[in-house]
């Protein structure tokens, strides 16, 4: 999906969050630049042992953080999305009981404190919705502002829907219905796809970490037994080629079980 620049009409969007990218805290920085440095070390034990090898691999202190940011990233857009998807219907159903288009959004953002909580993504990102509206800002441009900043394909579609549905002359209720209905369904079959692929997932997380285990319990468990492997050119050159493998499998492995990749 194209990313499209938020517009900055509005002076209440300062304060909102861009789903589309992730950044790390001072803390987090810290935490996975550590984590890098120790899969370093771990890659230099198991393969190489050599002083030269972990200077080569040091940039994994800058790399690993970045890797996590976005898986950061990823699983904040699913807890948006899993939320957002009950937070439509929440807007629809007010819209049938008769709410205009501003109080449904009041509405919806209450139902919403009730299921997630008022520190939930949705709940404090329909909050400042109800608050740009009653200062005058229409529906029609808070709900496109966040589908272009929520990163989620959904959201866009629905706030285009809405849009359209506004402008035009039809039955809005049946619209935003109907279109909630469908974008829900969408979000809900994502869902189980995620669940059924979760218990594949802990497989190959398993299965990545095997393969080190095994070398890990010869190099402590029978001292020298290995010691061919790190030695002289031709072990140096095993060795690559195990790694080249061993992070070829990891790489396929990690892409066959991702559910995001349908």
């Amino acid at each position: 999906m194209v990313s499209r620049p938020i517009p900055e009409s509005s002076p209440w969007q300062a304060s909102k969050i861009d789903y589309r990218e992730y950044r790390l805290s001072v803390r987090e920085w810290l935490l996975y630049g550590f984590a890098g440095a120790a899969l370093a070390v771990l890659i230099d034990f198991v393969f190489y042992r050599s002083p030269v090898f972990l200077l080569l691999l040091s940039p994994l202190v800058f790399i690993f953080p970045r890797i996590m940011a976005g898986r950061l990233k990823k699983k904040r857009q699913e807890r948006l999305g899993s939320q957002f998807k009950d937070a439509i219907l929440a807007l629809s159903s007010a819209l049938q009981a008769g709410y205009s288009a501003e109080n449904a959004w009041r509405e919806a953002c209450e139902e919403m404190a009730c299921i997630y909580g008022r520190e939930g993504l949705i709940t404090r990102e329909f909050a400042q919705m109800v608050r740009a509206i009653t200062v005058n800002e229409t529906p029609e441009s808070v709900i496109t502002e966040f589908g272009i900043r929520s990163g989620l394909a959904e959201a866009e579609s629905f706030a285009e829907v809405f849009c359209l549905a506004k402008r035009s002359s039809g039955d809005l209720v049946a619209i935003i219905d109907s279109t909630a209905r469908t974008i829900s369904e969408k979000l809900r079959v994502r869902e189980e796809i995620a669940t059924v692929t979760a218990a594949k997932q802990l497989e190959e997380t398993i299965m990545t970490f095997i393969p080190v285990g095994i070398i890990l319990y010869l190099n402590l468990s029978f001292d020298g037994f290995l010691d061919v492997l790190y030695q002289g050119p031709a072990g140096r050159a095993v060795m690559t080629v195990c790694l080249l493998i061993y992070g070829t499998a990891v790489a396929l492995g990690y892409y066959m079980v991702r559910e995001d990749r349908w």
